[in-house]
């Protein structure tokens, strides 16, 4: 297995500059600890895990296969968050101008971009791992009994899903593409097809894999099954017209409805979505990913896999919770001495506001903290640290009044915050607000944000990282509390609040297919309208915990744009959003957002921008064509 670096080469990719001799030559990467490094030799459980690991993590720290940019950036989850959800209307980068500066957040991308060489060596190096595992396994190098060759033939099926999930972002990426199976020869460039005849080498293949992984393939927790091909399938399919120039919104809904009908059913709402929209994105939420076991229910189809100690990264839940947050003009309240044991925890309401009692028994302890406290209490600057401003998971915090935006790491039990994120106003809009502030929502998908009501703006009056605060909402979708099905806080099962994150990245879920469904139909795709409304009220009903039965927030009818606008609510952050703008032709005109084309208030984007460019350096390396327009 010494011959990687060659294929890297002919696929573009200068191997000397990445070091893959030390990461990737032999396929080393021992999966339960990336930290540490094992040759694994003829094992093919070993070589198959790497795969997965090349889309969990960037490997040990300085052995990303990816050099010359930052690793944990070029990681797969955070990659296609790059690409997906950074140029659009809902998240923007607010530091390193070089590479995510305001042409980039605007949607305008030039080819010497560094963040575009990440995205595109991701994709290009998981897809040559991928396939060259399948030709180790073909040319029989692993020297396996009858009982391994089965094994390896249902491993051959798993590296294929990932490879089509690669091709899905490649498809939707660049208008000729670098194609590569197993068929690829070591070393050969491969030959840069148009994207509508990928589109037909990518349908074809995963067609043919999920026919092969037959009937009940439920895949083992953290591995990819028949629904994870199939759910890759009709993500392909819906955008058929973009990729192919032809709609095949008739496949993608029976493809939709045959994880429908399998997953469908259980839990608390009888659909086989999980109760609470937190719960799937919190520290324990691996008992909802199919093949776990822990719940009645499998909404996540794919996760990709997080560990707060052994499989770590600055990727998946890990970027999703610390690039959000950070800890900004709040402290615990200093508590008010007391001998009176009975007050102890206690809050009492005053004229300035609420403080809270600790109880002292040694009185020389008592008349210390005391000083402090009358010390602290006749101090204008700092009287404000005695008085309550939130209880917030039964800790009572004080607001400093001199700073704008109050946030904890400590309230998502996150002990890193980065401040590298803002949304833009246009996506905070397309919620559902109960206050013009808008500051209070119903809709519990808002329900880790911060608003205005800790005084952060819905503004976006600039991408600078010094206006933090000032300039757009924090909208985290991941913590690392683990919660109980109803969406509380369980702080028993909670992990250790340190610099990384538990919770698994779900790449793909039940939600995703129920509104990919309900959008095929709306195009005429097959089933009826009256099962578009009901997979559409079925995210509803969750996203505002109503009762089963309730039709309290249901809709009446759908319209493609009231789809649109659900589609944004339930799936921000999961890697769907520039796809889905270029799908509905609101990408480069017909819908306007905060810096869209590097202006303030936005303006209409070029053609060619709804395809990324090859990067420079991979264009200097490889012979391939640039994107059309750059």
């Amino acid at each position: 297995m010494k011959v990687f670096n060659k294929i890297f080469l002919g696929l573009g990719i200068a191997a000397s500059a990445m070091g893959l001799s030390s990461c990737v030559g032999d396929l080393d990467l021992e999966p339960r600890d990336p930290s540490n490094i094992t040759n694994v030799g003829n094992d093919l459980d070993g070589v198959f895990a790497d795969l997965y690991l090349q889309f969990a993590t960037y490997g040990a720290n300085g052995n990303s296969p990816v050099q010359g940019f930052d690793g944990g950036m070029a990681a797969f989850q955070r990659a296609m968050f790059i690409a997906e959800e950074i140029p659009t209307d809902e998240a923007s980068w607010i530091w390193d101008p070089a590479d995510y500066g305001l042409p980039y957040n605007g949607g305008l991308f030039n080819p010497n971009q560094g963040c575009l060489y990440g995205f595109y060596s991701r994709l290009m190096i998981n897809i040559t791992l991928c396939n060259q595992f399948i030709q180790s396994v073909n040319d029989g190098q692993f020297n396996l009994d009858a009982a391994g060759q089965a094994r390896a033939q249902q491993y051959v099926l798993q590296a294929k899903t990932l490879w089509g999930a690669c091709y899905y972002y490649m498809l939707s990426f660049y208008d000729k593409v670098p194609y590569a199976d197993e068929t690829t020869s070591i070393g050969a460039q491969p030959d840069q097809l148009p994207r509508a005849e990928v589109y037909r080498l990518v349908t074809a293949e995963l067609e043919r894999v999920v026919a092969a992984y037959g009937d009940n393939q439920t895949p083992y927790y953290g591995f990819v099954g028949k629904d994870a091909a199939e759910a890759i399938l009709a993500k392909i399919y819906l955008n058929a017209e973009v990729f192919a120039g032809t709609p095949a919104y008739d496949k993608c809904y029976a493809h939709c409805k045959n994880i429908i009908d399998r997953l469908g059913h259980g839990g608390y709402y009888g659909n086989g979505l999980v109760r609470s929209y937190n719960a799937l994105f919190g520290a324990n939420n691996d008992k909802y990913v199919l093949g776990n076991g822990g719940s009645d229910v499998n909404e996540i189809i794919w996760a990709i896999v997080g560990d707060e100690v052994h499989l770590t990264g600055f990727s998946g839940s890990n970027f999703l919770t610390a690039a959000w947050l950070g800890t900004n003009g709040v402290q615990g309240t200093m508590t008010t001495p007391t001998q009176n044991e009975s007050l102890n925890g206690t809050y009492e309401e005053t004229e300035d506001g609420t403080i809270v009692y600790e109880y002292y028994a040694d009185t020389d302890a008592f008349n210390t903290a005391m000083t402090k406290y009358n010390e602290t209490k006749g101090n204008d600057k700092d009287k404000w640290q005695i008085y309550v401003s939130e209880i917030v998971n039964d800790v009572a915090f004080s607001f400093d009044p001199t700073q704008v935006g109050y946030i904890a790491q400590d309230w998502y039990n996150s002990g890193n915050g980065w401040k590298c994120m803002v949304a833009r106003k246009s996506f905070v809009r397309k919620f559902e607000w109960d206050d013009v502030e808008m500051s209070q929502s119903s809709d519990r998908r808002v329900g880790l944000w911060q608003t205005s009501a800790h005084g952060f703006s819905a503004e976006n009056i600039s991408l600078v990282g010094d206006d933090w605060g000032k300039n757009g909402y924090l909208t985290p979708k991941y913590s690392n509390w683990a919660y109980n099905e109803d969406g509380t806080i369980n702080k028993a099962q909670s992990p250790t609040n340190i610099s990384t994150a538990a919770a698994d990245y779900a790449a793909i879920r039940l939600a995703e297919i129920y509104l990919t469904a309900a959008e095929a139909i709306l195009q005429g795709g097959g089933g009826s309208n009256a099962e578009a409304l009901q997979y559409v009220n079925y995210i509803r009903e969750r996203a505002y915990g109503d009762l089963p039965g309730s039709t309290d927030h249901h809709w009446t009818s759908l319209t493609m744009n009231d789809l649109q606008e659900e589609r944004c609510r339930e799936l921000y952050q999961e890697n769907v959003r520039r796809t889905d703008l270029i799908r509905w032709n609101k990408w480069c005109t017909g819908y306007t957002w905060e810096w869209k084309g590097a202006t303030q208030n936005g303006t209409n984007l070029p053609e060619y921008t709804k395809c990324f460019p090859i990067p420079t350096r991979v264009m200097t390396a490889g012979d391939f064509q640039q994107t059309t327009g750059y």
